[in-house]
């Protein structure tokens, strides 16, 4: 026979689960990481335990409620601020306070007011879950937001666990507001979402960090590890969402580059090729852009078709640039051919090999050139 859990079982699961995840993440915290983060996200964890324990020992004390309400609202926000520290943000903003402060003056509101009679308990308790729901409608709605934003699935997956509870939140205010007697199981139901929830949300937050150590290495394998710029692979990539019609492919060589290492050693040529990079990447990458290195001294970029008519000034903005820049080093120059993607072309490699055959033609009429 099946038979309901009753609210301290599931309290007291909730509670373990709860100082099971804080002990993770401060683990995480103070061990070999020491990421801020994982502090804030631990404290939410904890937090949220002695909450649960504050709320069977409180019962019937005012004030004392009032605060651990407070206290159960600031475990959605240091989860908020977690976030914005894992971001670089800074993790507390004073708008954080507002969620903290409403759960508190709304479970003593009415007790203020003078409120009396035997509705009070029931007034109270939608008043309680009404602030509540705010503060982990809040929390989700960031977390989804910059999920969405920062293309993080583990985010999102953490802010779909908080807005889970809404509709238990939902389900207890309707029966505080339109059912009487109270129903005894009432508590149950938030309880009830924990099982569910608490450990999916604390799973995604363990998530995002090693989401984004994974992308960094999807992306390291796609950069060259010398210049910084995509490597043929990586600009390839690049190069699809931006291949259209109208879309400017520039190929770029360095002048007599062999020269340069035979003359000055190749740690000048590496440096040679670093500054290029970074030169000539800025320019693009300021105009929407993808700037790649194909190998040696030969790079690459795409400019966008809304920026057709900024592509010729782009190409001789870094010839130009190159051409003057020679602190520290030998001077050199470079031949840049240009082309544009026809109508009716998929990718970008057709305008790629129009756009060598133009460096070709600036190479063998002296080098030092700009050619569409």
């Amino acid at each position: 026979m099946f038979h309901t859990p009753d609210t301290e079982t599931l309290r007291l699961c909730s509670v373990l689960t709860s100082i099971a995840f804080g002990l993770v993440f401060a683990l995480f915290r103070f061990g070999g990481r020491r990421e801020p983060y994982f502090a804030h996200w631990s404290a939410s964890a904890f937090l949220y335990a002695a909450v649960l324990i504050g709320f069977e020992a409180a019962r019937g004390q005012l004030f004392v409620t009032s605060l651990l309400m407070g206290a159960l609202a600031a475990t959605n926000m240091l989860i908020v601020s977690g976030l914005r520290a894992f971001d670089g943000k800074p993790p507390f903003r004073p708008w954080m306070l507002a969620p903290v402060a409403g759960c508190v003056v709304v479970h003593v509101l009415p007790a203020l007011v003078g409120a009396r009679g035997p509705g009070l308990g029931a007034w109270t308790q939608a008043g309680d879950t009404v602030a509540i729901a705010v503060s982990a409608a809040l929390a989700g709605g960031i977390l989804i937001a910059s999920g969405r934003r920062e293309k993080s699935r583990a985010r999102r997956i953490a802010g779909l666990a908080i807005l889970g509870y809404l509709p238990g939140y939902a389900v207890v205010l309707a029966a505080n507001l339109l059912i009487t007697p109270r129903i005894n199981y009432l508590a149950l139901i938030p309880m009830l979402s924990d099982q569910l929830l608490l450990g999916v949300l604390n799973l995604g937050l363990l998530a995002i960090p090693a989401e984004r150590a994974q992308q960094r290495l999807r992306d390291a394998a796609l950069r060259d590890p010398l210049t910084g710029a995509w490597n043929r692979a990586g600009f390839d990539r690049q190069a699809g969402r931006l291949a259209s019609a109208g879309a400017t492919v520039l190929a770029i060589d360095l002048d007599h580059f062999k020269q340069i290492n035979d003359r000055h050693g190749h740690l000048a040529g590496d440096t040679v090729l670093i500054e290029l990079a970074r030169l000539a990447g800025a320019e693009v990458a300021s105009l929407g852009g993808a700037f790649g290195r194909l190998g040696g001294d030969e790079f690459v970029a795409i400019l966008p078709a809304s920026r057709a008519p900024d592509a010729q000034a782009c190409a001789s903005q870094i010839h130009e640039a190159c051409r003057k820049y020679t602190e520290g080093m030998p001077e050199w120059t470079t031949s840049i051919g240009v082309s544009q993607i026809m109508a009716g072309e998929t990718g970008h490699q057709a305008a790629l090999h129009r756009a060598d055959g133009a460096l070709y033609r600036a190479k063998l009429t002296g080098r030092n050139k700009l050619t569409a």
